[in-house]
């Protein structure tokens, strides 16, 4: 199943949860690394929050609902299908309980990398998703989205949840940040990606983002 039916499906869950659910139950989100979040998404983008309304969508069942609608200044994309190289709004829905997306920082210029899913036209975004601010980004993971996750969406970035953990394929790389910590902004998810050895394309394993370049090299690639 692809990632846009995938959305699909937990959209209209969190649709149902809003018209039905207890408003009190907690969203919940697993671990995401950044390159696992660049390969799911439909959307990869760096933008500006602008603005942000309340506004009523009209769904297939039941009456309609209330989503917040955020308003963005498009600045750089990374994935995205042709006729999206423009993104001007993201939809979320409007109870965090339910996994709606609050944006808790200025509406002052700060910009900030987003992952979303395409649901026709709409760009959807939750809680869940990988939103972060630029400027926050370690300069490999900042190549990796500018080039090098793209290489590794064959791959698989399994979160090792507790111990004992394996992988079960050849594509496959363990991610370890949190099994002590529970942090998992740490070394895999800053540093590294899961890609194919060029020897062997059928065998994944974590390499290193953090290659050293000239400075005017590295200072263009950080302006990307």
């Amino acid at each position: 199943m692809d990632s846009a039916k995938v959305y699909g499906i937990l959209a209209t869950s969190f649709l149902l949860l809003m018209m039905l659910g207890d408003p009190t139950t907690a969203c919940s989100c697993a671990p995401r690394h950044p390159q696992s979040a660049y390969c799911n998404a439909d959307i990869v983008i760096k933008a500006k929050f602008v603005g942000v309304t309340k506004e009523l969508v009209n769904i297939s069942i039941g009456e309609p609902v209330w989503w917040m609608r955020h308003e963005i200044k498009t600045t750089k994309v990374y994935k995205a299908p042709a006729h999206m190289q423009d993104v001007q709004f993201l939809y979320t829905p409007a109870m965090e309980s339910v996994c709606g997306y609050e944006h808790k920082g200025t509406l002052k210029g700060e910009e900030y990398i987003i992952t979303g899913m395409l649901e026709g036209d709409r760009v959807m975004i939750t809680a869940c998703s990988f939103i972060q601010p630029w400027a926050q980004l370690s300069v490999a993971q900042k190549r990796g989205l500018s080039s090098e996750y793209s290489k590794g969406c064959n791959c698989t970035v399994v979160p090792c949840i507790a111990m004992p953990c394996f992988v079960s394929s050849n594509n496959q790389c363990l991610w370890t940040d949190g099994i002590i910590s529970r942090i998992w902004d740490d070394f895999q998810a800053k540093r590294l990606a899961c890609l194919s050895q060029s020897e062997s394309p059928s065998l994944c394993t974590w390499q290193s983002l953090s290659i050293q370049e000239p400075g005017s090299l590295r200072r263009a690639r950080l302006r990307q």
